[in-house]
């Protein structure tokens, strides 16, 4: 059951997340100022355009003394409003918009910005469909909040309080009233409406993420599950996913819909109690009878700006959700902070790399056994979970070194440590002599260059995948890094050769076909450190052969370390070392 201290840090937690999306408008505030200015001349416009219509109406069929003979002026006053509220409408619409997109623009810019500084540690524990889902459904949802929600506020105010003034020069009862019902339905019943909605609203964009993410593992995996015959359990478990984001779905669309209605009958309502006063104060003699009418039509026609408003406390809601998940992603902090080129280190050449002491662990707990004197009573450490502990290791120039180690001992966070996808937890690293915190992330990138365990194949060429670190490459480097990487066989295959489109990922792509792909960017590259992670895994022993002895020729004076499972790849290596225990021995 939500409590009223649940309702009072929701609503402020949606305060202030609507604070800090406007806070993103800075730049953009004068187009703001547009919208918001146009907006409200053209609602004001509308207004007066129908109260003029009435006042020249009233003069032309009364001898009202006010409008005698002047029904020709109003008529035209009535036109020109109405011909302007078109053109504010349009530049209220115009502003808004380019406002909106803009914002749009720049905040996918910073997401992407955010995610490039995130990866690829920082991105693990992040469901594919869920980044997905970030970065186009719930950024779009956002134009709402932009180009729907700021400037109509500003309107509303602005044209109540103007037409509030009018009323009241016209009579002090009927700004009363007007007052009255613009708090009502611009201000209570968006509060009123937003305290439901906002929840069921957050588990639609959580269910639709979970959606995303099932059918971008579903789509990657068909092949296993069709060969496992799970096709049919998948598709339960899609169609219990599309329920759930159904359903919760419906539920916002239900408060919205409510809302509509609230909305609509209040206003009724208002308007009923508006229209009876004036009847009492024409037939009391307290008001004119042609004052009273005018007012009343101008009473009516003043709540198109407040209507909009007062569906923000439901309308609004999906939009607050997915600006809640957005400013999640951008609240992330990176495992490492980049050193940019003004305030790093250069790092020209590879002259080595020295880990001493280096040790890593992360939150969480772990048993650390019977006979560590450190543990507490429930066999935690420390609250975190150590990987490597006191690590040494010396990685000279043109040595090809091998790393071996149980599955989970920390090879991968090694090679993570090394090019700084992840920051050390204690310990001194350093990159030709130099801390590698110091370095310039750019230098260091360009001395380091990775083969993972997953290799992903981007919608390109051939050639230009195997590009991917050397776009400028000339064909006879490129065909040069295929022929080391022992494609020769694949670029014969393929229709179009190393100019065959490779989409989906790969698809048609054996794994050891992938993994040579991924060999054959690393021979491109300039760099001078090569990390090889599992390279060969998927390679039968006689291509395995032929890999490791290309590797091995066109090393020249690169530095490589391996990291295998292997016997047959480290039994080629300069030096095998073993990690065990978080420590590095040798073999």
């Amino acid at each position: 059951m939500r409590t009223g201290s649940d309702d009072v840090q929701q609503t402020t937690g949606n305060l202030a997340m609507m604070r800090r999306m406007a806070r993103l408008m800075k730049p953009l505030a004068g187009t703001e100022g547009k919208a918001i200015l146009c907006g409200s001349l053209g609602h004001l416009f509308a207004v007066w355009s129908m109260m003029a219509a009435a006042a020249a109406l009233i003069g032309l069929v009364t001898d009202w003394s006010p409008l005698n003979g002047q029904w020709v002026v109003w008529a035209l006053v009535a036109v020109l409003t109405a011909l302007s509220r078109g053109v504010m409408a349009y530049g209220e619409q115009y502003y808004n918009h380019d406002m909106a997109f803009s914002m749009l623009r720049d905040i996918r810019t910073t997401v992407f910005d955010k995610m490039r500084s995130l990866a690829p540690a920082g991105l693990r524990d992040q469901a594919r469909g869920d980044m997905v889902t970030v970065i186009t459904n719930d950024i779009e949802l956002l134009e709402i909040f932009y180009a729907h929600t700021l400037s109509p506020i500003a309107i509303a105010l602005v044209t109540s309080l103007a037409n509030l003034a009018l009323l009241t020069w016209l009579s002090p009862w009927m700004g009363l009233v007007a007052v009255v019902s613009y708090l009502i339905v611009g201000l209570l019943i968006p509060i009123l409406s937003a305290r439901p909605t906002f929840k069921v609203a957050m588990q639609e964009r959580t269910a639709q993420a979970s959606l995303h993410s099932l059918l971008l593992e579903t789509l990657q995996g068909r092949t296993e599950l069709a060969g496992l015959g799970a096709l049919g359990n998948t598709r339960r478990r899609v169609g219990a996913v599309t329920d759930q984001m159904l359903d919760a779905r419906g539920r916002t669309s239900g408060r919205t819909i409510a809302n509509d209605m609230v909305t609509n009958v209040v206003t009724l309502i208002c308007a009923g109690a508006f229209t009876l006063m004036a009847c009492h104060l024409g037939s009391a003699g307290l008001v004119d009878p042609a004052r009273g009418m005018i007012g009343l039509v101008g009473f009516l026609s003043s709540f198109a700006p407040l209507i909009p408003v007062a569906r923000l406390g439901a309308g609004l809601q999906p939009t607050l959700a997915a600006a809640r998940r957005v400013f999640a992603l951008l609240g992330k902090e990176p495992p490492v902070c980049e050193v940019e080129s003004d305030h790093g280190n250069p790092l020209a050449e590879f002259t080595g790399e020295e880990a001493k002491a280096v040790s890593f662990s992360y939150a969480g707990k772990t048993y650390t056994g019977k006979d560590d004197p450190s543990k507490n009573d429930s066999g935690e450490h420390g609250g975190r979970t150590s990987i490597l502990d006191g690590l040494d290791l010396s990685i000279k120039p043109g040595e090809l070194i091998g790393i071996q180690g149980a599955n989970g001992v920390g090879k991968s966070t090694l090679i993570d440590l090394l090019m700084r996808f992840q920051e050390r937890s204690g310990g001194d690293l350093a990159v030709s002599g130099l801390p590698i915190e110091t370095i310039r992330t750019a230098d260091l990138r360009a001395q380091q260059t990775l083969v993972s365990q997953d290799t992903y194949i981007f919608s390109l060429t051939l050639a230009d995948n195997i590009a991917l670190a050397r776009p400028e490459a000339s064909r006879a480097d490129i065909e040069q890094a295929a022929h080391d990487a022992c494609l020769d066989d694949l670029i014969d295959q393929l229709p179009d050769g190393l100019d065959h489109l490779l989409a989906d990922n790969g698809s048609d792509l054996s794994e050891g076909q992938r993994q040579r792909v991924a060999l054959a960017r690393a021979f491109l590259s300039s760099a001078p450190f090569m990390l090889l992670d599992e390279p060969t895994s998927n390679m039968d022993a006689l291509l395995e052969g032929r890999v490791l002895t290309r590797l091995i020729e066109q090393k020249g004076d690169r530095t490589c370390l391996i990291v295998s499972h292997r016997s047959s790849v480290l039994a080629r290596v300069d030096r095998l070392l073993t990690l065990q225990d978080g420590r590095l021995i040798p073999a």
